[in-house]
């Protein structure tokens, strides 16, 4: 019994003040980038009230060079800007996680016209966001994490297709 009572003395003696000095606490991991990518896409109106669906009648259709802004309650606002195939991607770095998360294109494109959108996380399948836009509205994604990898197709419908560039 002695011997039990001495081992563990030396234990909590030693050990948990050796258990200090180690490098692997979670708080100092480096949280990954949050990354939101959108496509950005365009149809007409006809194309939207046909039978294809947005995705088929409108995907094909990317709008380069348009601002999207990336905004939450914990970053300040983060812009990109879409290529020529209509694909831009905003990227939150230093945090675990965003809250109050909202997507907004150039009230020019947005501002005349209603708009579709569908934001998913590629991972898990979750879907955040899958409802028609106002015009000049923004895309409320709530909270995203690092952990999560959010693709949202945005189509913009108007009576002739927004030309592609």
């Amino acid at each position: 019994m002695r011997r039990t009572l001495l081992a563990l003395v030396l234990v909590c003696g030693f050990g948990l003040p050796l258990a200090m000095f180690s490098n692997a606490h979670a708080e100092d991991v480096a949280a990954a980038p949050i990354v939101v990518t959108v496509h950005l896409a365009s149809c007409s109106i006809d194309e939207v009230n046909s039978d294809l669906g947005f995705y088929d009648a409108c995907h094909a259709n990317g709008i380069g060079g348009e601002t999207i802004t990336l905004a939450s309650a914990e970053s300040v606002p983060v812009l990109f800007v879409t290529d020529d195939s209509g694909v831009g991607a905003g990227q939150v770095n230093g945090q675990a996680s965003i809250s109050q998360v909202t997507l907004t294109a150039d009230p020019g494109l947005t501002g005349a016209t209603d708009s579709y959108a569908y934001c998913a996380d590629q991972v898990d399948g979750s879907v955040l966001f899958d409802s028609k836009v106002a015009p000049g509205g923004s895309i409320p994604l709530f909270t995203v994490t690092s952990s999560q990898t959010i693709i949202c197709d945005w189509f913009i419908y108007t009576d002739t297709v927004v030309a592609v560039g």
